[in-house]
């Protein structure tokens, strides 16, 4: 109950003996809007707590290509409403590799396995997907008060004791939770620590575009490279692959091209979108079959996007005080599990479960080691898994599992 303006635990006996009755909501205040910093706004709100997100863009054109919803992802998903058939997501229906020249490999029909899973595996567009859980995040519908996005809204500063942010403008954000979900360039990251940490090089970099699937089928060349709708496909140099899959209802193919960044000439930035060029890429590919060029060259030439993949040492925390770190800002993924935006579900997810409602500020930082405790062994498993995958073929050995 409310006692001259302050909040107090109300008699009774909580269902959970760990969890205190305690009337307020706890203010939550998010650093990053996108897929992971949502997806704790959607967990936390059905806590009943009070959510403010506070992103330094303004989320006026959310970029990146298609993603992968594993059925983990999807089983979380589904459990706040979210459907992605229903904007567009394919089936994971078929596989297959080539070598370069477009010989051997083998093909697999994934339908099978399916059916071993609880949900189902689906390829989506990113933006398409960032916009549904926005909207699951910021509706006045569904379970708990709507969170609030604050764009434009840089975070310069952050006392993890106090439960303090400093935005750029001046202003100071009171919490009783910060979440750092800015990504892999995390700001946050040094208020856990107390040191910067730095990024390095995976050696790999990776153009990636959309090209519509009408305009591969309509050329004779190019058709029978995506002979089946619902079809990832993967072509394997020693050091580079071509990775093709779709979303959009099956109208647009998503490539992923992962090669030696020296290559590419790409180098570390803060902006997810890094302009490269058809050229270099055509470059980059020259071995590969002609008519798998013939495909590349369908980019429009203003859509081809290239950054490095970078990878990070493994933090000693992800926690401090009342911060905690969720994510790429945690955990950054190389993209060949494709599982970074399922990961960072995963942990909006636990924080809903060890911030149920009822939770005292007192107890959040505790409550905070314990989402760590729960989300780091598997979180890194599944990273090094990620780097694992990735690793340049080896003649005559059998290749790691990919699914970038």
């Amino acid at each position: 109950m409310l006692v001259n303006g302050e909040a107090h635990r109300v008699n009774g006996a909580s269902p959970n003996p760990l969890v205190h009755d305690y009337q307020r909501p706890l203010k939550i205040a998010i650093v990053g809007a996108g897929i992971g910093g949502l997806s704790s706004a959607i967990a936390l709100r059905r806590q009943g707590h009070q959510v403010d997100l506070y992103e330094q863009s303004r989320l006026s054109n959310e970029t990146g290509a298609a993603v992968h919803l594993a059925p983990n992802s999807n089983g979380l998903l589904r459990r706040w409403g979210i459907y992605a058939e229903t904007f567009g997501a394919n089936p994971a229906e078929h596989f297959k590799e080539r070598d370069l020249h477009n010989k051997g490999g083998f093909d697999v029909d994934i339908t099978k396995s399916q059916g071993q899973w609880q949900h189902p595996w689906q390829l989506v567009h990113r933006a398409y997907l960032h916009n549904e859980i926005r909207a699951a995040a910021t509706s006045e519908d569904g379970p708990g008060a709507p969170a609030k996005v604050h764009v434009a809204a840089k975070v310069v500063g952050a006392d993890p004791e106090k439960g303090t942010l400093e935005l750029e403008d001046g202003t100071t954000v009171q919490a009783d939770v910060i979440l750092g979900a800015d990504g892999i360039y995390s700001k946050m990251r040094k208020f856990v620590t107390g040191t910067d940490y730095k990024l390095f090089r995976s050696g790999k970099a990776a153009f990636r575009f959309l090209i519509p699937r009408a305009a591969v089928e309509a050329d004779p060349v190019t058709a029978p490279l995506v002979d089946k709708k619902n079809q990832l496909g993967i072509w394997f140099g020693t050091d580079r692959r071509l990775v093709i899959y779709p979303c959009n209802d099956n109208q647009l193919l998503n490539f992923v091209c992962i090669h030696p960044d020296t290559e590419s000439h790409a180098t570390a930035s803060d902006e997810w979108n890094k302009k490269g060029s058809i050229e270099q890429l055509l470059k980059v590919y020259q071995d590969f079959d002609p008519a798998l060029l013939e495909l590349i060259k369908k980019v429009h030439p203003d859509e081809v996007n290239v950054w490095q993949l970078l990878d990070m040492e493994v933090m000693p925390t992800w926690t401090n005080g009342k911060l905690a770190l969720l994510g790429d800002a945690a955990h950054p993924f190389t993209p060949h599990q494709g599982q970074g935006a399922g990961q960072a579900m995963e942990d909006g997810a636990a924080l809903g479960v060890v911030l149920p409602k009822g939770t005292s500020p007192e107890d959040v930082p505790e409550r905070l080691r314990l989402y760590e405790q729960i989300r780091r062994e598997r979180a890194h498993t599944i990273q090094e898994f990620s780097r694992q995958a990735g690793k340049d073929r080896i003649p005559g050995q059998p290749p790691a599992i990919q699914t970038t």
